[in-house]
């Protein structure tokens, strides 16, 4: 009925095992990369300035992402200092702002034999003339 699907279900040989050149060329490079006899070759040599310069972008890479590590450590630490700095000067103007109320004050200055006046203070006008006359020439 299906020719097509009867051609497809022909059975298929088995594939050949791989020689043994195959098998051999693969240890061989191998061995080539570990002895570093593969950098003797005329390609390689020819390449030279250009595996040096890879070479260099990968210890140049390997030495930014060491600087930015520390950075971010930096940074860190100087943002934990900056909460800390902040909560210290909340803490002290909150201590001051306490201190300078009139009552602290007025409390402060009776320790020392002094009381508040409850007086309130007067304006003082001195003219041009009456000023001329306190000075002495």
């Amino acid at each position: 009925m299906n020719k097509l699907r009867d051609k497809q279900e022909e059975p298929k040989a088995e594939p050949e095992k791989a020689s043994k050149a195959d098998t051999v060329r693969m240890p061989g490079s191998f061995i080539s990369v570990l002895n570093g006899s593969f950098l003797t070759k005329d390609n390689v040599l020819g390449n030279m300035s250009f595996i040096l310069f890879c070479a260099g972008m990968m210890i140049v890479y390997i030495a930014y992402g060491y600087h930015t590590e520390r950075v971010v450590r930096d940074l860190d630490r100087t943002g934990t200092e900056l909460k800390e700095l902040r909560s210290e000067y909340i803490t002290v103007r909150a201590q001051l702002e306490k201190q300078e109320q009139q009552s602290q004050v007025a409390a402060g200055i009776g320790a020392l034999g002094l009381r508040e006046s409850r007086v309130p203070p007067v304006k003082v006008e001195v003219t041009e003339r009456e000023l001329k006359k306190t000075r002495t020439p």
